[in-house]
């Protein structure tokens, strides 16, 4: 008897793990969840993850756990999640979290290599969730795609660019090649205008007269969401007025400023498809 009780446990073994639910407040952990066909159970601030990451979609069953940086008591203790998984920046909130299940650590942005940090934390939410055969496929996808895309873009490659967000009508987000914007220029062979380190994510806000000091064939990339009088304001703005780039700017839709795989593979298509046949409407 006890032989064939343990034979049902070896049985049920890989579909148990498949099952495992996971939870996340971190949106870069959620995309890349879904990108593995496992997406979360439940994740921080969903109606703000539509606006910000919008693709890939969470599924309509996911729950919404409420601020990301203060979720609601309530509803983490009804989850009943196998496993909390998180990046650094919700560090502070993992023993209350671990009242109600495990929690996991995966950091997608720290020193050292961008794309290495993006397959090492890849690998790491693959082993996590059991899914490590999805996780390889996610990367090598991506390569893949990259290559392609490489190839395509090449006759763009005579200007760099500058990819900006706007954070106000005098304020931008620059990103570095430390971001996963700039990361994907690497990797599509294209130069980035702007050399400055930025912060951890690869980013830095500065006064919209830094615009100024970018190479005068500077392609400018603006992703959205940006201020919605944004469009008037440069309109009476001089100095954006005589500035070479405000002439050709292309406007991309939001993608997750600070997202993984998913969101690289987005920005990469989306890119292309603007350079090949313009941006969006301010």
């Amino acid at each position: 008897m006890r032989s064939f009780f343990c034979f049902l446990l070896i049985l049920c073994a890989p579909v148990c793990q498949a099952n495992i639910k996971v939870a996340t407040l971190d949106w870069t952990v959620a995309e890349t969840l879904i990108a593995l066909n496992h997406p979360p159970v439940a994740v921080g601030d969903k109606p703000a993850y539509r606006i910000w990451v919008g693709t890939p979609a969470l599924p309509a069953e996911t729950i919404d756990l409420g601020l990301r940086l203060q979720p609601n008591k309530e509803s983490v203790a009804r989850l009943k999640a196998d496993r909390f998984i998180n990046s650094d920046l919700f560090a502070s909130l993992s023993a209350d979290l671990a009242e109600s299940a495990p929690v996991s650590i995966v950091n997608f942005y720290q020193s050292g290599d961008p794309w290495r940090n993006m397959e090492n934390a890849t690998r790491s939410i693959g082993r996590l969730v059991h899914k490590q055969a999805e996780s390889e496929h996610l990367i090598d996808r991506t390569l893949r795609q990259f290559e392609q895309t490489k190839r395509r873009v090449a006759p763009y490659s005579s200007r760099p660019f500058a990819i900006v967000q706007f954070i106000d009508t005098r304020h931008l987000r620059f990103y570095s090649n430390r971001s996963l914007f700039g990361m994907v220029l690497e990797k599509l062979g294209l130069r980035n205008a702007w050399q400055g380190s930025g912060s951890v994510w690869g980013s830095e806000n500065l006064s919209i007269t830094a615009l100024a000091d970018l190479p005068e064939n500077t392609r400018l990339i603006v992703v959205k969401p940006h201020p919605a009088n944004i469009e008037n304001a440069l309109k009476f703005n001089s100095l954006w007025q005589h500035l070479p780039l405000s002439e050709d700017p292309l406007i991309l839709p939001a993608t997750w400023t600070f997202g993984a795989l998913p969101s690289a593979l987005i920005f990469a298509e989306r890119l292309e498809y603007a350079l090949q046949h313009g941006g969006e409407a301010w």
